[in-house]
């Protein structure tokens, strides 16, 4: 299917506005204490925010007549689907913790802001997992189904539009600093392969949330090690 040019439009403006979005306007180290005293309330701004950029996409391809099974929305074999989404989401935490190590070994630290993100309550919990929920449907939507579809017809290649959204994808999550940047486009580019091989979000979108709420549920101790062990036992600033 060809898409039209203010489909492809609006996905270049995603595709760079949304990285620009999250620089000019996210979160920054200095709201660390802010954070900290409200991480529900970041939550529900981080579920807002995503919703109202998917719903666009989805008006964006409701008025242009882009069908649902173009943009990914479809599943032709569920059990196939989850076991590919369960096939992604395994390598997605090898990633994560191999991106981890790279880190330590490189001295590129990990941002303070991504670990008081981290729930620690009960209820923290459920409302990470509501963003979670909400982060899996939306980004992949926006990134794997609506950018990479339009970006693979108007460039005519699915690697080039794998790369261009990745990277994109990466650098929206600049407040994770460099090695954040680095691991989210990896799992970007692990994200796109089971909608390159079957055409399918559905995958993605799984493995996107059991990514995300293994990591909310007590992974993090183990990818900010050094911040869980500071906390622990504070160093002496005087």
């Amino acid at each position: 299917m060809t898409f039209t040019p203010v489909a492809l439009g609006f996905a270049i403006a995603l595709a760079l506005g949304l990285p620009l979005l999250a620089f000019r306007t996210g979160l920054r180290e200095e709201h660390v204490a802010e954070v900290t005293a409200a991480r529900s309330a970041v939550y529900f701004s981080a579920a807002v925010s995503i919703g109202v950029l998917s719903a666009a996409a989805f008006g964006i391809s409701a008025w242009q007549g882009i069908p649902p099974a173009a943009v990914g929305w479809k599943v032709d074999s569920p059990g196939s689907a989850f076991v590919w989404a369960a096939s992604v989401a395994g390598a997605g935490l090898v990633v994560v913790w191999l991106v981890v190590r790279l880190g330590q070994a490189l001295g590129l630290p990990e941002s303070r802001l991504s670990y008081v993100l981290m729930p620690r309550t009960g209820r923290e919990q459920r409302a990470f997992l509501m963003v979670a929920a909400i982060a899996a449907l939306g980004e992949e939507y926006l990134y794997r189904g609506f950018m990479y579809h339009v970006f693979a017809d108007a460039l005519g290649g699915v690697w080039v539009a794998a790369v261009l959204t990745s990277v994109s994808f990466g650098v929206a999550h600049g407040y994770q600093k460099t090695i954040g940047m680095l691991r989210a486009s990896l799992l970007g580019a692990l994200l796109v392969i089971p909608v390159i091989w079957t055409g399918s979000l559905f995958p993605s979108i799984v493995a996107h949330f059991w990514i995300n709420a293994a990591v909310g549920l007590g992974g993090w101790k183990r990818l900010f090690p050094e911040l869980v062990a500071d906390d622990i036992n504070p160093p002496n600033r005087e």
